[in-house]
């Protein structure tokens, strides 16, 4: 009867702490370094009778959001350093108690491997405030993700496969103007030195001509005063 009554109160007690397993996280758990990311913030529901109103990231250093999805029913306002920087960013809007909001941005990641912490505080509809943003194993973790150099890449937003094409066409391109240049004087030069040579030999013929009709002439002179 008291091993039953410990069962029970083991699986009773694991069935009220589950819920707070389900905390703000970002994904990818993953990432390559110096590469544009779409992420997600997930933003799961883990209380019986109250929503999420309030959602706020801190932006950790070595990331650089660029662009940010439109979620309906929430609105986005930013808060950036002195130097321009982006410090944090809220979202405010109203998610069901047992609903999940995803917000996605993009975002280039740190040069070097490591890890980025993602610091959040979720505001419930009652007023009540977590943050996010204990240790691995804490009650209020805050999430990671790991910046790896055996990641994949995933360019997200296109920007390096972009360069790499228009780069990859201006060389294509430049090659056959180049070779067609060559080409073209290439041709040109033979046909200048074949009109000089034929014009040369031309002319020298000519001269060769007259010198031996010159020649046969005098010969022809000569041996008439010879006769004479």
């Amino acid at each position: 009867m008291l091993r039953r009554t410990l069962l029970l109160t083991a699986l009773a007690l694991g069935a009220t702490a589950a819920p707070a397993a389900a905390h703000v996280e970002v994904l990818p758990k993953t990432v390559a370094p110096a590469d544009p990311v779409l992420f997600t913030v997930l933003v799961p529901g883990e209380r019986d009778d109250t929503g999420t109103t309030e959602v706020k990231l801190q932006i950790p250093e070595g990331v650089l959001p660029f662009s940010f999805e439109d979620q309906p029913g929430w609105k986005r306002t930013v808060q950036r350093a002195s130097n321009g920087a982006l410090e944090t960013v809220t979202w405010k809007g109203e998610a069901a108690a047992d609903g999940l909001v995803a917000l996605r941005f993009l975002a280039s990641t740190p040069d070097a491997p490591g890890t980025i912490e993602w610091k959040s505080i979720q505001t419930y509809d009652d007023g009540d405030v977590v943050r996010w943003i204990g240790a691995e194993g804490s009650e209020s973790p805050a999430s990671t993700t790991t910046v790896s150099a055996d990641a994949p890449r995933q360019n997200a937003g296109g920007e390096g496969a972009q360069a790499a094409s228009q780069d990859a066409g201006t060389g294509g391109a430049a090659a056959p103007e180049a070779d067609t240049t060559q080409d073209a004087a290439g041709a040109a030069s033979p046909d200048a030195g074949d009109d000089g040579g034929r014009d040369g030999l031309t002319l020298g013929l000519a001269i060769a001509g007259l010198v031996a009709g010159l020649a046969a002439l005098g010969v022809t002179v000569t041996r008439g005063r010879a006769t004479a």
